[in-house]
């Protein structure tokens, strides 16, 4: 957020979360927030051409610095080629901007908010995703190769960073930041028209009134062009502002998953030695028993009063009990861990971390793998009814589809305010499979259901959802060329249903 105050001006304002972990890079980072800070400063004021000139020649001149850094650091550990020529690249394009903007900025009269301005958003815009995206996976595989890994590993962690929808997403976001750099310098050298002619208005004003028409035409038509630049220039920042917000949610929910498998895999391990203890502690008490029985043959023998000590032992802790008992607890223990596999099995097949690659998978053990993830979410409110056609394997991202069914369930609970029905039904349709999730809840107004998969758009109250849930669906299912239908009546319910093809094939 940008602020002025007699004492200060920070443009931008440093934070824990664009620390890379790269502690030379880290620093020049700061400088260089420092340097736009200084240039926020002179934006509420008119300043001298030299002190604008010194400030943009300083700035121009520790980014080429700051830039080589990170290029020789690239080259020192061998990051990934492709990476290093993706990054080096926006440096040069970044650079060429910047040195563009500067031209035009010493060449005007008029160094005010009006033309710093634009420049100042352009900069802390592109430094922030350029450290949140490109710095950070090189940092991540430059840590990784400092700690000892080889390059593969070194790649793989860093690719792990930043699972493959965020990199389409940072793939997106790099060009609208080109495309929005260009733009900037329009506005810039727009402005700088506009001052001039207003300039050359004041000057003819004194000559002919004919001229003075005629350039208060020009003006016009320029005030127009900068409008609609304007305009353009908003829907690219809203554009940009929901494709960052989509990925740091897709981010989340790859954390989320990481968590989970992480969980399931450390519970795996106490879980199978004690039932192995529990298996091997089975034969140990089938052992003890077969001696108390001997022993209670033998005390047939010799008579009860000779085993009187015995026999008051054995009813004061109720032998016959414990003897009956010992074997049920034993099994419900074992029915216990059972359950306990079961669980860790369902949060491991829910996150599929390790299968970020289109694979084929049964879309019914998916949606029971997440009916018992979300399972808290829905037993309170919901009875769950599923109807399986036993629909054949899809070619699909497990992880990515597994996270529709859990958005289209936990919906369809929270549409439900006391209790209901929840019902789960598969399909097929020649080459396309379908699954449905249909509840019972209060549904959804006809004025909305047009509005649903925008990003941000939610009919929860505050605090009860963010809007992007239907909408990361809805980029899940289009990126395996599939649709979404929705039917829904208010008062009684509303049913989703989700159309995939069996095979994948690539849009052209």
């Amino acid at each position: 957020m940008n602020s002025v105050t007699a004492e200060q001006f920070k443009a931008f304002t440093w934070d824990s979360k664009f620390n890379t972990g790269v502690e030379v890079v880290d620093t020049q980072h700061q400088k260089l927030v420092d340097l736009i800070n200084r240039l926020g400063g002179i934006s509420a004021h008119q300043t001298s051409p030299g002190e604008l000139g010194e400030i943009l020649t300083e700035l121009g001149n520790y980014t080429v610095y700051h830039f080589n850094t990170e290029e020789e650091l690239m080259k020192q550990y061998e990051v990934d080629a492709g990476h290093q020529q993706a990054h080096i690249k926006a440096h040069q394009h970044f650079t060429t901007q910047v040195t563009v903007a500067a031209k035009i900025l010493l060449g005007s009269n008029d160094a005010t908010e009006q033309l710093v301005t634009p420049l100042l958003k352009y900069l802390t815009n592109w430094l922030v995703q350029h450290i949140l995206g490109s710095d950070s996976r090189m940092a991540q595989e430059i840590l990784a190769l400092q700690a000892g890994a080889s390059h593969e590993e070194a790649v793989r962690k860093a690719n792990a960073f930043m699972t493959q929808s965020a990199n389409v997403l940072m793939e997106a976001l790099n060009e609208m930041y080109g495309k929005l750099g260009d733009k900037t310098l329009e506005v810039i050298q727009k402005n700088q028209q506009l001052v001039a002619e207003h300039e050359a208005l004041r000057v003819l004003n004194e000559q002919l009134e004919e001229r003075v028409r005629q350039r208060t035409t020009a003006i016009e038509q320029a005030n127009q062009q900068l409008t609609a630049n304007n305009i353009e220039l908003k829907l690219l920042n809203e554009k940009l502002e929901s494709a960052h917000t989509q990925l740091l949610q897709s981010e989340k929910m790859a954390s989320i998953g990481q968590l989970a498998a992480g969980v399931a895999h450390e519970i795996n391990n106490p879980v199978g030695f004690v039932n192995s203890n529990l298996g091997t502690l089975g034969k140990y008490i089938t052992s003890l028993f077969d001696v108390i029985s001997a022993y209670q043959t033998a005390e047939a023998r010799v008579g009860a009063n000779t085993c009187a000590e015995v026999a008051e032992v054995k009813k004061k802790v109720d032998f016959a009990y414990l003897m009956e008992d010992i074997p049920s607890l034993l099994k419900e223990s074992q029915d216990g861990l059972a359950r306990v596999k079961r669980i860790v099995q369902d949060l491991k097949d829910f996150s599929h971390v390790d299968e970020s690659n289109w694979q084929y998978a049964n879309l019914e053990q998916g949606l029971d793998s997440t009916l018992n993830v979300v399972a808290n979410e829905i037993k309170y409110k919901a009875t769950v009814v599923r109807e399986y056609a036993g629909i054949p394997d899809v070619e699909c991202m497990p992880s990515q589809v597994n996270q529709v069914f859990m958005n289209m369930l936990v919906n369809a609970a929270q549409a439900i305010e006391k209790s209901g029905v929840i019902t789960v039904r598969t399909g097929t349709a020649g080459e396309q499979v379908w699954v449905e999730v249909e509840d019972t809840g209060k549904g959804i107004p006809s004025e909305h259901l047009n509005r649903i998969f925008d990003p941000f758009f939610t009919t929860k109250p505050v605090g009860k959802g963010t809007g992007l849930g239907l909408s990361l669906s809805y980029g899940i299912v289009q990126k395996h060329n599939g649709r979404i239908e929705v039917a829904s009546e208010v008062g009684k319910g509303s049913r989703f249903r989700v159309w995939l093809p069996v095979r994948h094939a690539e849009k052209e």
